[in-house]
C-alpha cells in the first residue's frame, strides 16, 4: 500500500510503499483511510521529542484518522498503526462513527482540536454552565476550538489572549467576549486581566502558551483572587519554562493541573471520544463547529509535512 513512510526519528516522511497491516486478534480491525492531518503531536513523535514512540522502522505516520470499516460505515480512530496510509490498523473499540454530512476533512481535523480543548475544559476543569473560561495562546487551531467548546459547555464569558490581530477579531466572531492582545506591554496587559478578575472573576484557564504570558496572569492572581481556578496547562508555544514563586500557590485558590495523554486517563479518553464526540461531529455536521484546514494528497505528504499554514489553520492528508 502507499502510505507516509518515516525511516529513522528526525527524518521527513516520504510516500512510498509499504506492506498493509494485518490484524492480530479479533479486537483489530483494518479501515481504508480518508483523511488524516499533520499535527504538532505527529511532527515532535516523528522529530522523537515526543514521550511516545514507534515500535521499529520503517514505519508509517499519523496518529489517527478518518477512514471506513469493511461495512462501508464512516469511522474516526486512533491508529495501532501510522494512519497517514491507504489503510491502518484500529482497535474496533475505539471506532467513532462519522456522519456522512461531515467532510473527512474537517472529521480529521476535530478530535485533536478537541482534546486540546473541550476534552480539557469536561476532564480536566470540570466545567459547569455559567464559569468564566480565559483561553491563553487562543489564536491557533486548538485555541479557537476552545472558544467554541467553552460556549457550547455554556460559559457566561470567554476571555482570549493572543498575539494576530486579525485571529482576535475572528475569536470574537466565534464567541469571545474580551480579546487581550499579548502585543501590548506587560502593565497593560496586567491591568486588563485584572479588570476581567475584578468585573467577572475566571474559573478556569487553558493554558497553550505557558512561559511569560502565564507568569504576567499568575501575578495577577496573586493580586486579585478571592474564588478557586483551575490553570490547566495544555501547551508550551511561548516557553517551556516558567518562574514560580510558591507564596503564590500557597496564598491564592489556584489549582495548575495539565491536561493530554497521560493526566486524562485512558478510560476517560475512551469514554469521551464514546459519548461526547459522536455529540460534536453532529453539531460540526449542522455547522455549528468551525476548522480551518488545507488539503493535500498523500502523494505530496513530503512536501505538506513542511509547509507552513495560515494562523489557526491545520493540514489534511487526503488518501
Amino acid at each position: 500500500m502507499k502510505a507516509a513512510i518515516l525511516d529513522q526519528l528526525g527524518n521527513i516522511p516520504v510516500y512510498g510503499d509499504i506492506a498493509q497491516p494485518i490484524p492480530a486478534n479479533e479486537d483489530q480491525l483494518v479501515i481504508k483511510m480518508e483523511a488524516a492531518t499533520i499535527k504538532q503531536l505527529d511532527k515532535l513523535k516523528v522529530s522523537g521529542k515526543h514521550y511516545t514512540s514507534f515500535p521499529s522502522f520503517p514505519t508509517t505516520v499519523g496518529v489517527d484518522g478518518v477512514g471506513r470499516l469493511d461495512n462501508g460505515q464512516r469511522v474516526y480512530a486512533m491508529g495501532l498503526t501510522g494512519m497517514i496510509a491507504e489503510y491502518a490498523l484500529v482497535d474496533k473499540a475505539s471506532c467513532v462513527p462519522v456522519p456522512e454530512k461531515l467532510p473527512s476533512a474537517l472529521a480529521a481535523v476535530l478530535p485533536n482540536a478537541l482534546l486540546g480543548s473541550d476534552a480539557a475544559l469536561v476532564c480536566r476543569a470540570k466545567i459547569q454552565k455559567g464559569d468564566v473560561v480565559l483561553i491563553n495562546g487562543a489564536t491557533g487551531v486548538s485555541g479557537r476550538m476552545a472558544v467554541q467548546a467553552a460556549k457550547y459547555r455554556g460559559a457566561s464569558r470567554i476571555i482570549v489572549t493572543g498575539r494576530n490581530a486579525q485571529s482576535l477579531a475572528y475569536l470574537k466572531q466565534l464567541g469571545a467576549d474580551v480579546c487581550i492582545s499579548l502585543l501590548d506591554d506587560d502593565t497593560a496587559i496586567m491591568q486588563q486581566l485584572m479588570q476581567v478578575q475584578q468585573q467577572t472573576p475566571i474559573d478556569h484557564v487553558l493554558d497553550y502558551l505557558w512561559g511569560k504570558p502565564t507568569e504576567l496572569l499568575l501575578s495577577v492572581l496573586a493580586k486579585q483572587c478571592e474564588k478557586p481556578i483551575n490553570i490547566i496547562t495544555i501547551g508550551q508555544m511561548a516557553s517551556a519554562e516558567i518562574n514560580l514563586p510558591s507564596s503564590i500557590l500557597r496564598s491564592k485558590p489556584i489549582s495548575l493541573i495539565g491536561s493530554g495523554f497521560g493526566s486524562i486517563s485512558a478510560q476517560l479518553m475512551h469514554d469521551y471520544h464514546q459519548n461526547e464526540l459522536p455529540k460534536l461531529f453532529a453539531l460540526a455536521a449542522e455547522g455549528g463547529l468551525l476548522a480551518d484546514y488545507e488539503v493535500h494528497p498523500l502523494e505530496q505528504v513530503e512536501q505538506a509535512w513542511q509547509a507552513k499554514t495560515a494562523p489557526g489553520s491545520r493540514i489534511v492528508i487526503s488518501i
